[in-house]
């Protein structure tokens, strides 16, 4: 009896942690990572990967061809020492593709994006940068606006 018990109480615990998909038409992001920070192209040139998970309700957030809008936008800043707050130094609009062929359209869907970046600070001389990002899905809906962590490069 109390082994019964004891299997239903865990059972109870362990399927209220489960969070339930969202049906928000709204996406939601949530900053994970800037990783691979470095200069590791041919032209010697900052590479990064941004990593953000994603959330929307009903599955429109990618874009399904090269005609569609663009749907990341990310907002490369930096620190002005002359002003001592972060500045924008340049806005970057871009498609992120639909994954498995359009297979995950019209249903909630979550994951996490890892985007490459290239030439996000204008000089080598900048080394304390931040990035602010957000998403546009296929019916306008904007996302929420995520801001990454003060970053400080050693290169």
């Amino acid at each position: 009896m109390r082994f019964s018990i004891f299997i239903v109480i865990i059972c109870f615990v362990v399927f209220s942690c489960v969070k339930p998909a969202s049906k928000d038409p709204i996406p939601i992001l949530e900053y994970k990572n800037l990783k691979d920070l470095g200069k590791k192209n041919r032209d010697n040139s900052d590479t990064a990967t941004l990593v953000i998970s994603y959330q929307d309700g009903d599955g429109n957030l990618f874009a399904d061809n090269s005609s569609d809008p663009s749907n990341l936008v990310i907002t490369y800043m930096y620190y002005n020492p002359d002003s001592a707050k972060m500045v924008t130094h340049l806005s970057e609009a871009t498609k992120v593709f639909q994954p498995d062929k359009g297979y995950y359209k019209g249903k909630s869907i979550r994951g996490d994006i890892s985007y490459p970046l290239a030439a996000f600070r204008p000089s080598d001389k900048i080394k304390i940068i931040q990035l602010k990002i957000f998403m546009v899905d296929m019916a306008k809906n904007k996302s929420n606006i995520i801001t990454s962590p003060i970053y400080t490069l050693n290169f």
